[in-house]
């Protein structure tokens, strides 16, 4: 969705009904604080699917995306690389699959593609709230 919150505000509350939210999150503390009113404001809705993607990640090892997925109980589903890959292929106005599709951010993207898919086959007929 475009940047902001008002998706998920009760006003518009147009995201209600969505199987799965996923929040994206840079590892830095405004990102994270954003990424933790958004979490808060999908549980008002009922929105009972909720992950994290980590974005721009630099090394693997724990970060604020990760301490914010602990502190919330959510899972982070892909952890992007800060690859400049992704960044040529925005200033190309082209997708990464097809800018670059051999990039460690490519790979990233396959792989939560397919995680994504799995997750939301799995909760497939899975009750309201």
């Amino acid at each position: 969705m475009e940047a902001g919150l008002e998706h998920l505000a009760w006003a518009g509350g147009t995201l209600a009904f969505v199987d799965l939210l996923l929040i994206v999150a840079e590892p830095t503390g405004k990102s994270t604080v954003t990424g933790a009113r958004t979490h808060t404001l999908a549980a008002e809705l009922g929105i009972a699917d909720v992950a994290l993607i980590a974005n721009r990640v630099a090394g693997a090892g724990p970060d604020a995306v990760s301490d914010l997925a602990a502190a919330r109980g959510l899972d982070v589903l892909a952890r992007l690389p800060d690859d400049a890959a992704m960044r040529r292929a925005d200033q190309a106005g082209a997708s990464p699959l097809d800018h670059a599709p051999q990039a460690p951010v490519t790979a990233g993207l396959l792989t939560l593609g397919a995680t994504v898919e799995a997750r939301l086959a799995a909760g497939a007929g899975a009750p309201r709230p």
